[in-house]
């Protein structure tokens, strides 16, 4: 009788385990069922998309008040595609395009763009204020990809807002800007030579402090005596001046959090964050003069395009985007550009899984030579509804942060500006 018992249990044990690997699968199944159904294919041909992904995207941008792609940097894909977004929403009535940068660093940025020879002067541009290739002075923009995709976004007409901090390494030319203004608006022939030095001794004191390999760098930039005596004489040159100067010490605080001492992360990421809403608002208030409930096209890295908290446990832009089209009875729509393989120049083949296992069940669908765009929307209504159980926390995360995830191989970085060639 004894042994009978043992051999019930071991069976009752078995059909237990058994049942228990069949609802796991049939569970992965309704997850990858529910995936292919709302999977949408296309290619990209001169900066159009063709495909029924195409389809999709239009209703999206239709339905829509913001349309948000978050990226990942460096490579020719994501100017690729945004090119091919910029293109295609125009005509559905988005007429403002807001990208990773300062904006006094896009306002450069489009000055030399739109001049004849636009390529060839951002180049010597980029030559000048990056030789010894230590950091380029507007990051992001240093590719001819993404020269090419803002060439189109000028050709379109969209509004081009810079809606970021500003990049510590901007501070070269922005101070040469600077002392060029106050030049020519110095009346005062005796006190010129006076600001002259002053300017100088700033611009020597910036780039001994950008080239150290001090941790304190941004520190040493708020409080060096050369810098702070240059900003003191160029503050009241005019209100954009003041600006400036003003903003760009609020970003030197920002990096010097997360430089410094004590090591503050949220406290500058969280500040970033609140920065690009500010700047997001100025820009937003210009538009509503002109329209009722402006579109626009948000181009920026993904972890700010994300709803909830990002992974860093912060609010950021996405969120707020995300709010405000509810506050407009609107929508919003983002999606994550992402790819199981990164290509590097070299032909090295990198597996991103590595870094990132929570797209371990999106990935398999990706389809080889085509943008694959996945709606992830309706997975995650099957999930709430508890029709479906999900026990990874990290891919329950992804799925809530977004709305879609796109799809391709990164075949190659993005071309140095400074190798471009006529």
């Amino acid at each position: 009788m004894k042994n009978i018992r043992k051999f019930l249990f071991f069976v009752i044990v078995l059909l237990v385990c058994f049942a228990s690997r069949k609802s796991s699968a049939q569970n992965d199944y309704s997850i990858d069922s529910i995936i292919q159904l709302n999977t949408y294919t296309f290619k990209i041909v001169n900066n159009e998309i063709i495909g029924n992904g195409k389809d999709f995207l239009q209703r999206e941008a239709e339905n829509s008040q913001f349309f948000m792609i978050g990226e990942l940097h460096g490579n020719k894909e994501t100017p690729e595609f945004t090119s091919a977004i910029l293109n295609l929403l125009k005509p559905k009535g988005y007429n403002n395009f807001a990208v990773e940068i300062g904006p006094f660093s896009k306002k450069k940025l489009l000055s030399i763009i739109k001049q004849k020879n636009g390529i060839d002067s951002l180049s010597n541009f980029y030559k000048k204020y990056n030789p010894d290739d230590l950091t380029n002075p507007i990051p992001f923009f240093d590719g001819v990809d993404e020269v090419r995709m803002l060439e189109i976004a000028i050709t379109n007409a969209y509004n081009i807002w810079g809606i970021d901090q500003e990049f510590v390494y901007a501070a070269p030319f922005l101070f040469d800007d600077i002392f060029k203004t106050k030049k020519l608006k110095n009346n005062s022939k005796n006190n010129s030579k006076g600001y002259e030095k002053i300017y100088k001794e700033a611009r020597a004191s910036l780039l001994k402090h950008l080239t150290t390999k001090s941790k304190s760098k941004f520190n040493l930039l708020l409080k060096d005596k050369h810098i702070l005596e240059f900003i003191s004489e160029s503050k009241g040159v005019d209100n954009e001046v003041t600006t400036l100067l003003t903003e760009l010490e609020k970003s030197w605080k920002i990096y010097a959090y997360g430089n410094g001492p004590t090591k503050q992360y949220f406290e500058s990421n969280n500040s970033r964050a609140i920065m690009m809403k500010h700047y997001f608002f100025d820009y937003y208030k210009k538009a509503l003069s002109k329209e009722p409930n402006p579109k626009m096209i948000l181009k920026m890295g993904s972890m700010h395009t994300v709803y909830g908290k990002n992974p860093l446990a912060i609010y950021d832009i996405g969120n707020t985007l995300y709010e405000l089209s509810i506050l407009n009875n609107s929508k919003s729509f983002n999606l994550a550009l992402a790819g199981r393989y990164y290509i590097r120049s070299s032909g090295e083949k990198i597996d991103r899984l590595k870094y990132v296992p929570e797209y371990k069940k999106l990935f398999k669908h990706q389809e080889e030579n085509l943008w694959t765009l996945l709606d992830l929307r309706p997975l995650k209504k099957a999930i709430y509804n508890g029709k479906i159980k999900v026990d990874d926390k990290k891919f329950k995360k992804l799925l809530y942060r977004y709305d879609s995830v796109l799809m391709k191989t990164l075949t190659a970085a993005t071309e140095d500006i400074r190798d471009y060639k006529n």
